[in-house]
């Protein structure tokens, strides 16, 4: 197998399919944390509010309420649409990967990468899936043009 350097534009995918995994990932596991965190200082709050309500105060979490509602309305509605987006991102970012040294081969992964990618968009999300937009751009161009390789090889 003969090594190769990378080109910046496979450098761009990778990156790219990186952070939309991130960005795709992220706001489910942060919501997550906030709820377990309104959860937790609500129970360790009880009985201070128990009290406080006896005595005519009102105490309440509305800071962590408003934190949990405000950050982003449907994060923690499908985790499981992100856990598939991030799955389909990988995906497509690895069928990049392997068909960047064959530009005569690999047909099968140069036609699944912008599948993958695309149903990575539609699962996700359009506001999520405006960042893999570039990555999403060079695997149809690289399907388009068999020719264009991500990496290019020294003669």
């Amino acid at each position: 197998m003969k090594n190769s350097t990378a080109t910046p534009a496979l450098a761009l995918l990778v990156l790219d399919v990186a952070l939309g995994v991130a960005c795709v990932l992220l706001p489910p596991v942060v919501m997550g944390f906030v709820g377990l965190l309104r959860d937790v200082f609500g129970v360790l709050v009880l009985p201070f509010s128990f009290l406080f309500g006896l005595a005519g105060w009102s105490s309440d979490l509305s800071s962590l309420s408003s934190v949990h509602d405000g950050l982003m309305p449907g994060a923690t509605t499908h985790p499981l649409y992100a856990v598939m987006a991030a799955g389909l991102l990988g995906v497509g970012g690895v069928c990049s990967v392997l068909a960047c040294n064959t530009p005569e081969g690999a047909k099968v992964e140069r036609a699944v990468a912008p599948i993958a990618t695309g149903l990575a968009i539609v699962a996700a999300g359009w506001d999520p899936g405006l960042i893999v937009l570039p990555a999403f751009v060079l695997q149809i161009l690289c399907f388009w043009y068999p020719t264009l390789a991500f990496s290019f090889r020294r003669q």
